[in-house]
């Protein structure tokens, strides 16, 4: 379940072996952001880490099993 505020949302269809898989990108507010599948569990997720004034962002990959 989505429990922080957002400012975009992107839906997008995976197809896979005849499958059709509904997935969501959302941005935050804070400009991270987070990929959903149709279920409302996080698929993979991104956030922007400030070190000595330079912006870098991570990106996290959950699978299915995790």
């Amino acid at each position: 379940m989505i429990n922080r505020l957002f400012k975009k949302i992107q839906r997008f269809d995976l197809i896979e072996n005849g499958k059709v898989e509904h997935l969501f990108k959302i941005t935050h507010l804070d400009n991270s952001t987070a990929v959903y599948n149709n279920s409302g569990e996080i698929v993979m997720k991104s956030k922007i880490i400030i070190i000595n004034n330079k912006e870098e962002k991570t990106n996290e990959t959950f699978n299915k099993g995790d």
